[in-house]
């Protein structure tokens, strides 16, 4: 891949953002000028004068540098810094009246090599309406690299170690807001991303040092989406009832990539000629195009009972494409030969296909005071959508080769066949309810007591079809309901100025059910996933937690002391019932009704402390502590025959952080700060004679300090140094990374 070209654009992106920032601060500050008279010099207020000795306008330039040292691409993903030398303005406010009463501000920043770069311009007077635009643009950055399996330390290098997504959005608003008239907003946003991610969906192999393979390949993804918005909404007071009309329209159009690397490394002379290594590139494109319209309206009967009421239509069509191609190489071309070719290595061409959706939402809500101490809110909510959607495409296999064999036509390869061409077809219809009724209370001194109860109700149809070359597989007919319920109650107490304490307690029960009419007329493969049906499932989610902030009164000597102490508990559970063709008719397993299971139990302990300590005028402590303790316990975990160990183990994601700062003020213009902060996680569970081990096993130290000095009335200075320690388990140490940050600001103010 060519990354020379991008760099540039980025630089020129940079260049525009720092000389537009910078020329939209002198020509605002030059036109305000050469508009001035002076009548206007001459009754400059006090008020103004005293502003303008304060700065309220300021520069901030920065500049600094990296050294890394290990795993750089796993630095930039977890902190978002990137380069040997970056800076440039990191921060900008200029504003000026204009005229009597209008005011002109710009406020951005822009620093190169991090890519981050934000402006934001507003010209409003108070009367009439304002305009503002801006333009944003940001980095993130991603690690590359795949899995790694301990039996043999096996780790493929990522096509691209480093790689990025820019996300940005150029955009502009117009609001009028003149008094007596309907107030007018209208927006344009125009937002994109593009550039390269990696992806989870890894590669297989059997380098591993076993009999077996396992996905570790590392794979990425091409990004390149766009989409504009336009919206307009108009507000308009009549009496005691605010209206509201709107419309949005938005465009996007997606032309990703999944690159996908399958047998990697298994070439000769590592494994038998011609090996089995080939590359899989699966293009996706959409094209989208939706329109809603909405109106609101608020009314106040008085001031203990207001009703609000909305109505939306929303309708959405999009337009797939796409291809999924396996060759030597990424990007290859259907049909090329490739001697690497196995079993089922299914691919697609010219796929084609619409999408369309019309969606109807209406919205009621009610706020009642029956007494001054008592709040009642109620809402409902009713939805209707209908989708319907077809595509077609060629499928693309393999088979076997038959003899006569050559070096074209190996024993024991695989050829492309004959491409089939495939169709479906699917419509749903939904009909969705949702309530919500609550009751505060804080009729008791010092306490505010709450419940609350939100119910959602649904009933869908969905109808599928498909049809395989010249087999019509039926339609699949069937009818689904959901029924969610979520109580909560809370209290908030105040029993002293220094003191307060707030708990909660949820209880969520979520069903979720399947009727099937039919199902597709071809008869039931054994194991094959097609057969298998959800029939219902049920998840509940218990949750309490509580807070208390505490302010101990201390001798003044001592300074003051604050604490803030967090516990938050979940449980979780997830039964399901599954059948097997369970409209079909034939031998067992068709219409096999399996007995529900509960398959999962999640639990989750989060607590945090916080402190902050203020021994004296001139200096500050605080300290921060967090701890997780998360399982999933699953009734999977148990040796699959003929396996010795687990395959599928109770997950578990327990981790905790510490952190401290400290500050001190040396005189009455230099500040003084340290930070620390550290994170383990010890989760990692060698599982790999089964299965691949997953859980995080990592630790990470992160060290900075910092020196603030004002070297004059409008500027000051300042100086950051941080050391970041990384060592991860999980990936055998190839994620490990050390690096040294030095960063300097100047700031001027006028």
């Amino acid at each position: 891949m060519n990354i020379t070209a991008p760099l540039r654009i980025d630089e020129r992106r940079f260049t525009a953002a720092f000389i537009f920032l910078v020329c939209a601060t002198l020509l605002g500050t030059y036109s305000l000028r050469a508009g001035e008279t002076s009548d206007a010099k001459s009754t400059t207020s006090a008020s103004t004068e005293d502003d303008s000795a304060e700065g309220k306008n300021w520069i901030e330039l920065g500049i600094g540098g990296l050294v890394i040292n290990g795993n750089a691409a796993q630095f930039k993903q977890e902190h978002g810094m990137s380069g040997d030398v970056y800076g440039g303005i990191q921060d900008l406010h200029y504003e000026q009246a204009v005229g009597k009463n209008g005011t002109f501000s710009v406020d951005g920043h822009a620093i190169f090599d991090n890519h981050d770069y934000d402006v934001k311009m507003e010209l409003s007077q108070p009367g009439l309406g304002y305009i503002r635009g801006g333009y944003t643009e940001f980095r993130s950055w991603y690690d590359g690299n795949g899995g790694f399996f301990p039996v043999n330390g096996q780790i493929f290098s990522p096509a691209h170690p480093e790689m990025y997504i820019d996300r940005g959005e150029a955009w502009v608003e117009l609001g009028l807001r003149m008094p007596n008239l309907p107030e007018i907003t209208l927006h344009y946003s125009h937002q994109f991303r593009d550039g390269e991610k990696d992806s989870l969906i890894w590669g297989d192999t059997t380098l591993t040092g076993l009999a077996t393979a396992r996905k570790i390949a590392p794979a990425f993804r091409d990004i390149d989406e766009t989409r504009d918005l336009f919206a307009a909404d108009i507000i308009q007071t009549f009496g005691n009832t605010d209206v509201g009309v709107g419309m949005r329209y938005e465009h996007s159009d997606t032309d990703d990539q999944l690159q996908l690397e399958r047998a990697a490394g298994q070439l000769p002379p590592i494994v038998a000629a011609p090996g089995a290594q080939r590359f899989f590139t699966q293009d996706d494109k959409n094209s989208l195009d939706s329109f809603s319209g909405h109106v609101s309206t608020e009314t106040r009967f008085s001031d203990s009972l207001w009703l609000t009421s909305a109505y939306s239509y929303t309708t959405l069509g999009s337009d797939i494409a796409g291809t999924r191609i396996v060759g030597t190489d990424y990007d290859s071309l259907y049909g090329a030969p490739i001697l690497t070719l196995q079993a089922r290595d299914e691919g697609f061409l010219n796929l084609a296909g619409t999408s369309q959706v019309d969606e109807h939402v209406f919205n009621l809500s009610l706020m009642w005071l029956p007494a001054k101490q008592l709040t009642l809110l109620s809402a409902f909510r009713y939805t209707h959508q209908d989708k319907d959607s077809w595509s077609t495409f060629l499928d693309t296999n393999t088979a076997a080769n038959v003899a006569p064999f050559n070096a074209g036509n190996p024993k024991g390869g695989y050829h492309l066949i004959a491409p089939v061409m495939d169709a479906a077809d699917s419509a749903d219809t939904f009909n969705n309810f949702a309530e919500t009724l609550e009751l505060r209370y804080d009729g008791i001194t010092n306490w505010v007591f709450y419940v609350r109860g939100d119910w959602e109700e649904e009933f869908g149809t969905v109808h599928e079809h498909e049809i395989i070359g010249l087999t019509d597989q039926g339609a699949l007919n069937k009818d689904t309901g959901l029924l969610s319920q979520k109580y909560t109650a809370g209290a908030n107490w105040y029993p002293m100025m220094t003191l307060n304490l707030s708990w909660q307690y949820y209880h969520k029960i979520t069903d979720y059910d399947n009727h099937f009419d039919s199902e597709l007329a071809s008869p039931p493969t054994l194991g094959a996933e097609r057969n298998e049906r959800l029939l219902n499932q049920e998840l509940d989610t218990d949750d309490l937690n509580f807070r208390v902030t505490w302010r101990p009164k201390i001798p003044a000597k001592l300074g003051t002391l604050a604490l803030v102490t967090r516990y938050d508990f979940v449980r979780g559970t997830i039964d399901g019932q599954w059948a097997i063709s369970p409209t079909a008719v034939g031998a067992p397993p068709t219409n096999t009704i399996l007995a529900s299971q509960q398959t999962a139990v999640l639990t989750n302990h989060v607590i945090t402390e916080s402190i902050t300590w203020n021994p004296c005028a001139r200096l500050y402590l605080q300290g921060d502590i967090s701890y997780v303790l998360n399982t999933t316990d699953t009734p999977a975990d148990y040796n699959l025959i003929p396996n010795t160990s687990v395959t599928i183990l109770d997950f578990k994601n327990d981790y905790w952080t510490v952190s401290g700062a400290a500050g001190y003020v040396l005189d009455q213009k230099t500040d003084l700060r340290a930070e620390y902060t550290y994170y383990r996680a010890d989760d990692y569970q060698n599982n790999a004679l089964v299965a691949l081990p997953y859980g995080a096993g990592a630790k990470e130290h992160t060290v900075s300090a910092s020196i603030s000095r004002q070297i004059a009335k409008n500027i000051r200075l300042k100086v950051q140094y941080s050391y970041f320690n990384y060592t991860d388990q999980t990936s055998g140490g190839f994620n490990n990374y050390e690096a040294h940050s030095i960063y300097s600001s100047l700031q001027f103010r006028f």
